[in-house]
């Protein structure tokens, strides 16, 4: 499926960031703004949260749950201060690839399975109806839009 591969580049886009100094890892967006290494980890979180929480409440049949986003990407963002960048890295490697085994391994059924996102039938943002499909379109577009600023502060 088109969408599960886009979703899998995220991977070699963070392999680029392998060579990445310490130095470049705490460079923050803006000095109110989170660093590199919170952006990727906060991004890693929610690999786990889809991982963890969401695509199991699909199989089982049940609507998505998602956290209060401000406290959820605080402690992302926390944890991230007392990582390196190496080991943010490799732990957001990891959830990225474990997350897209478990994509691919669902049926089209399955990701296209009609749901809802904390209790609400249809995303407000395409007027269409929650799946782990639509879901997955949106983290691409979170994805995209924390890449750019992440080659902000590269550049």
């Amino acid at each position: 499926m088109q969408v599960l591969q886009e979703f899998a580049s995220y991977t070699e886009w963070l392999d680029s960031l392998e060579k990445l100094s310490e130095s470049n890892w705490n460079k923050q967006i803006d000095s109110e703004k989170w660093s590199i290494k919170q952006i990727i980890l906060h991004i890693a979180h929610w690999d786990n949260h889809l991982l963890n929480v969401i695509i199991p409440s699909v199989k089982n049949g049940e609507g998505m749950i998602f956290p209060d986003f401000d406290p959820f990407n605080a402690r992302a963002t926390k944890r991230a201060e007392k990582l390196s960048g190496e080991v943010v890295l490799k732990e957001s490697l990891q959830s990225r690839r474990v997350l897209i085994i478990m994509l691919e391994s669902l049926s089209e059924e399955a990701l296209t399975y009609k749901t809802t996102a904390n209790g609400v039938s249809h995303d407000p943002h395409q007027g269409v109806p929650y799946s782990l499909h639509v879901i997955i379109e949106e983290f691409i577009e979170h994805d995209r839009h924390h890449m750019k600023q992440v080659e902000s502060i590269l550049k």
